[in-house]
């Protein structure tokens, strides 16, 4: 999954992380001390974060349901250096997570390392580097051809950055980088997956679209708990036009090949606002 390359995170977050941004641009990254939010506030988004699925969960059942490597699907690494604002650094810091998942999955080493740096450079803006760590690189080194070690890596590194910014009173970024990480992973399966019918093999990754659509109701809480926040009250009416074609998802548990379609053709146009 993250496979050999990965390593280079501890090379490339240093170069790519100290020289792209001056320290006006960016967000100082603390370690991750204590969660500062209060114990309801703190309740409420356990129970809403818990109902948003991993983007890697889907990426799984991609890999594991045979579909061939498809990296027209993701989103393109050289639109990274565009990504200065926070709005676009955080959403975009998700949605490379999902599409870092998905080529790690296939074990394919050098567009894992393209998608390493651009990581690198916005958890460096968005002021998460720290969960990026030569540690994390390390972590991958050591267990290149585990591919279901590696993928809990890379989400891991990803708690770790939510636990940061949770404890540092940065939880809207928070919600930003979900925001992205669950458009991105919802395009990508709509995507690859309606290039096969609904049969037993394909199952579990017709059901994880099902679920990952049926959280577009906790994405939309989520983002409104911040939407005081001028960036998660964007997100928000990014995200508005997906209402309907979602609730009608919840509905339909045993959605097929042409289901899916629809529903990338709605969620393309808005995914775009995002990636750019």
């Amino acid at each position: 999954m993250i496979r050999n390359l990965l390593f280079i995170v501890s090379v490339s977050t240093s170069l790519l992380l100290g020289s792209c941004k001056s320290k006006e641009d960016v967000v100082k990254d603390y370690q991750e001390t204590t969660d500062t939010l209060s114990s309801s506030v703190r309740a409420d988004m356990n129970m809403i974060r818990a109902g948003i699925p991993s983007p890697i969960i889907l990426s799984k059942e991609i890999s594991k349901a045979g579909y061939s490597y498809s990296k027209g699907a993701l989103n393109s690494t050289s639109k990274a250096s565009g990504y200065s604002t926070k709005y676009q650094a955080a959403a975009n810091l998700g949605v490379y997570g999902a599409d870092f998942g998905y080529v790690a999955g296939y074990g394919q080493s050098q567009d894992v390392l393209e998608y390493v740096a651009q990581i690198a450079k916005l958890a460096k803006t968005v002021g998460v580097e720290s969960a990026f760590s030569d540690e994390f690189g390390k972590q991958v080194t050591d267990n290149v051809g585990h591919e279901d070690t590696l993928m809990d890596v890379i989400d891991g590194a990803y708690a770790r950055a939510e636990r940061n910014l949770r404890s540092n009173d940065r939880v809207s970024t928070t919600a930003l980088i979900i925001g992205g990480g669950w458009i991105e992973g919802l395009y990508i399966a709509t995507d690859i997956i309606n290039t096969k019918p609904r049969e037993p093999k394909t199952m579990n990754a017709y059901k994880a679209v099902y679920d990952q659509a049926y959280a577009y109701g906790y994405v939309m809480d989520l983002l409104t708990q911040y939407k005081k926040d001028a960036d998660c009250a964007k997100m928000l009416e990014d995200l508005k036009p997906l209402k309907e074609i979602m609730d009608a998802c919840k509905n339909n548990t045993k959605m097929g090949a042409g289901d899916l379609i629809h529903i990338k053709d709605a969620v393309a146009p808005v995914r775009a606002k995002i990636t750019g």
